[in-house]
């Protein structure tokens, strides 16, 4: 087996044949497009063409149960989309919606692959490098287009021309790509802390002009882990600095949620500054309406997904039939704004909680990680669990970066050999 050190001395490593494609692949990863109904990146090119270089090369791996799993998904919605369906809900999918989601399956395996593959090769820290420098950049565009009124490209760039989206086709996806960007300059020792905290701002601020409620929930909650982090888990710390420390950090938040709450005129400067800043304004004045209402119906949506999971519960909806089925027996036309909804109602119960426990898994024994390559590892598990609670909100089960994530994260925690520390 071809080794990571063997790579980098042929020279494969850091052949622009090579580095090129997974740059694109990387910054683009920022940009989503729904087109005659499929959701489209330039990634996906370069992935497939990193795919096709590692072929070539003879140096493309496949993590043997990984694949097993997959096949098995794939068999499984494949049977339920077309023998059951059609029987438990009297709806038989179109077959070109059927192909367009086997091969969303496809794609999404492809990245798992190439993610597990990048970090075998050492070159996972660079593509997640990049892949948070272009978010910065983005973010940045964000906040001075907006702050600035600046009008130019707004139908690409702004969300029914108030909240920026980015290159994404979702505003609330962009939101939460943000704050994966977070991870790498808050984690990396080597950042100058002068650039750290501008990053932070600057991607801060770019969820807030997003107008995302989802973005601003998923901050807040990979902050607060962050916190819980730094005071708890460090071994160096005396209780009595802990407590002192967590006194201090209840008391800024109390503190922080009474001015919110006894300002309101605070929050109306906000709101006619950055224009998007009126949807989150709900979640610090009334969290049932943000919830459900103002354009978001997240209730009903996971209510539907909630209503399909018990029609199907072990074999799931398959392919190319979940929206169809929402909307003609549900009456509702929507995904089901939650990836871990989204998942059970189309793989089945079995299927999904396998998958969960796997991601679980992961999670925990990177969080274990301290031999080796354990500062990479907790930049791919703190973007896996920012996904993660952004999942609760929006369907990302087809999302990127997600499944690279996963791919390279299994990979490093296969590893055996440790990797070189971040530049």
């Amino acid at each position: 087996m071809t080794t990571v050190h063997e790579i980098e001395k042929d020279g494969k490593g850091s052949n622009p044949l090579f580095i090129i494609p997974l740059f694109f692949m990387s910054i683009l990863l920022h940009q989503s497009s729904v087109i005659f109904g499929v959701n489209f990146s330039l990634a996906d090119f370069f992935c497939f063409f990193l795919f096709l270089i590692l072929m070539m090369w003879n140096q493309f791996y496949i993590p043997i149960q990984s694949m097993l799993f997959f096949i098995l998904v794939f068999i499984v919605v494949l049977v339920s989309a077309v023998f059951f369906v059609p029987i438990i809900f009297s709806y038989t999918p179109e077959p070109t919606r059927i192909i367009s989601d086997f091969m969303k399956l496809l794609a999404i395996f492809l990245y798992f692959l190439v993610g597990y593959n990048l970090l075998r090769m050492g070159k996972i820290t660079i593509s997640i490098k990049w892949y948070s420098i272009i978010g910065l950049i983005i973010g940045l565009i964000g906040v001075l287009f907006t702050l600035l009124n600046i009008r130019l490209f707004s139908s690409v760039l702004f969300f029914l021309d108030i909240r920026f989206k980015g290159f994404m086709n979702d505003p609330n996806y962009f939101s939460v790509l943000q704050v994966t960007a977070l991870v790498y300059f808050t984690r990396v020792k080597t950042i100058p802390l002068r650039f750290k905290y501008f990053a932070i701002l600057i991607l801060i601020l770019s969820v807030l002009v997003s107008g995302s409620k989802t973005g601003i929930i998923t901050l807040f909650s990979y902050f607060f882990i962050r916190i819980i982090e730094y005071t708890l888990i460090s071994k160096e710390k005396k209780t009595k600095k802990i407590i002192l420390q967590l006194s201090l950090i209840f008391a800024l938040l109390a503190i922080a949620f009474i001015i919110i709450r006894g300002f309101p005129t605070l929050l109306n400067m906000l709101s006619s500054a950055v224009p998007a800043f009126s949807r989150i304004e709900p979640l610090f004045t009334d969290f049932d309406e943000a919830i459900s209402g103002n354009g978001s119906d997240r209730a009903d949506t996971w209510k539907v997904a909630y209503l399909i999971i018990q029609h199907s519960p072990l074999i799931g909806t398959g392919i190319g039939s979940y929206t169809h089925i929402a909307a003609e027996t549900f009456y509702y036309n929507n995904v089901a704004h939650n990836t871990f909804l989204q998942i059970t109602a189309e793989w089945g119960i079995p299927l999904a909680v396998l998958f969960f426990t796997f991601i679980g898994r992961l999670i925990v024994k990177s969080s274990n990680s301290r031999k080796s390559n354990f500062e990479m590892n907790y930049i791919l598990r703190d973007i896996l669990i920012i996904l993660l609670i952004g999942s609760m909100a929006i369907s990302l089960n087809n999302a990127r970066v997600l499944w690279l994530v996963i791919g390279a994260l299994l990979s490093s925690l296969g590893k055996k050999q440790t990797q070189r520390s971040l530049k």
